[in-house]
């Protein structure tokens, strides 16, 4: 487990939106939901924010959106094909919001993006750098996009990044395990979110 300076470690909630992990939303509605449930992702990330919130780390909350018409979707990708054609993840609409248990307090960091990575074409590292923050600790859905994503370029910015295994899911266990073992290993450290609050209470 990487020590935790708490002044200079971030936590990102990523792409916790109705559309995608809620039961009736757009996509959560067709199985997501039911893994994110079966993961306890939401709960277990609800119990970080609060320690983070506690203890004073710096709170992000990352949403995947588009305008209405959805012009920034990149439709060659069928990920975001599928958006458009589903009609979802629309700013100001339900589906785009944060789930009820996540949602953010006042002060704390909103980020909007239009594709995978929370850092590509935001204004997020900025943000970080003047905060002199240099850990990230992730969580999210979906685990092998936003995560894994997320992930990648923040190690290649040079942050060190913390994945919290507990606080992810994907559309299939398939997804969310692959990515967890196969994957982010090589590149950040995976831990759960007991050892997190630990380390920071």
């Amino acid at each position: 487990m990487v020590d935790i300076e708490t002044p200079r470690t971030a936590l990102f909630l990523m792409d916790f939106q109705n559309d995608l992990v809620h039961p009736e939303g757009a996509f959560g509605s067709q199985g997501p939901a039911a893994e994110v449930k079966e993961k306890g992702a939401i709960e277990n990330t609800a119990r970080v924010l609060a320690t983070a919130r506690n203890t004073g780390l710096t709170v992000v909350h990352v949403a995947v959106a588009f305008r209405r018409g959805h012009r920034e979707t990149n439709r060659s990708a069928p990920l975001f094909a599928g958006v458009g054609e589903a009609n979802a993840l629309v700013e100001g609409t339900w589906g785009a919001d944060f789930h009820s248990d996540l949602q953010p307090a006042e002060d704390e960091l909103v980020i909007t993006k239009r594709g995978v990575s929370a850092l590509t074409g935001t204004e997020l590292d900025r943000l970080l750098r003047l905060r002199d923050v240099n850990v990230l600790v992730l969580t999210g859905f979906a685990t092998n996009f936003v995560v894994e994503g997320t992930a990648r370029e923040a190690v290649d910015r040079g942050y060190t990044v913390i994945v919290l295994s507990d606080c992810c899911a994907s559309f299939t266990d398939e997804m969310h395990r692959f990515t967890l073992d196969a994957i982010l290993p090589q590149l950040v450290t995976v831990t759960t979110s007991e050892e997190l609050v630990g380390s920071v209470t």
